[in-house]
């Protein structure tokens, strides 16, 4: 009978000492791993999860090195496509969400608040065209309070609804003359 309990206790003791090297395994690791659908990840784990810094590389070019939370984009992290689109800064679950810069593939660049992937709240867009804006922006678009530098040497400030003045602003020409007013979907009434 004593040496069916002290079996018992060795056994129970093996068992515990296992469990905990698996949970030690599983908390923080790291290591190389191939997906199908995704590509390679390459960085730290947990529960077999991404977590910490590491590096997804997906079939199609585009490469996230960064930072992850339980198998997500949390953090600062940079993100570039093989077409020359690149986004440097913050993420949350997944999402460009927080502060970061957007280089798009035709040269335009946007650096300020993202939400949801999306431009949101203060942020500065240089277009390709040579336009320039500062100010608000609201769900990707340019809506609120704001500066736009035409390329032509123009430059409006006052309010935008969906990327065109309106509501209360001033359009300056290049020789100083000035246009003020209520201006509605890009042009001056009355």
């Amino acid at each position: 009978m004593k040496n069916i309990f002290y079996l018992n206790i060795i056994l129970l003791f093996n068992i515990n000492l296992v469990l905990a090297q698996v949970n030690v395994v599983n908390q923080a690791s790291s290591g190389v791993i191939g997906d199908v659908d995704k590509g390679e990840y390459e960085g730290n784990l947990k529960d077999g999860l991404y977590h910490g810094k590491g590096k997804l590389s997906f079939k199609d070019g585009r490469i996230y090195e960064g930072e992850f939370v339980e198998g997500l984009r949390n953090g600062y992290g940079v993100f570039t496509t093989s077409n020359g689109e690149k986004y440097e800064g913050d993420w949350k679950d997944n999402y460009k969400h927080g502060n970061g810069t957007q280089v798009f593939s035709d040269g335009g660049v946007y650096e300020g608040q993202f939400q949801f992937s999306k431009p949101h709240g203060n942020g500065k867009m240089k277009f390709n065209t040579g336009d320039e804006y500062t100010g608000q922006f609201n769900n990707g678009a340019i809506n609120g309070s704001g500066k736009m530098v035409y390329n032509n040497g123009n430059i409006y400030e006052g309010k935008f609804k969906n990327w065109k003045p309106h509501g209360q602003g001033t359009l300056t020409l290049p020789d100083g003359t000035k246009m003020s007013g209520d201006w509605k979907k890009g042009k001056l009434k009355g």
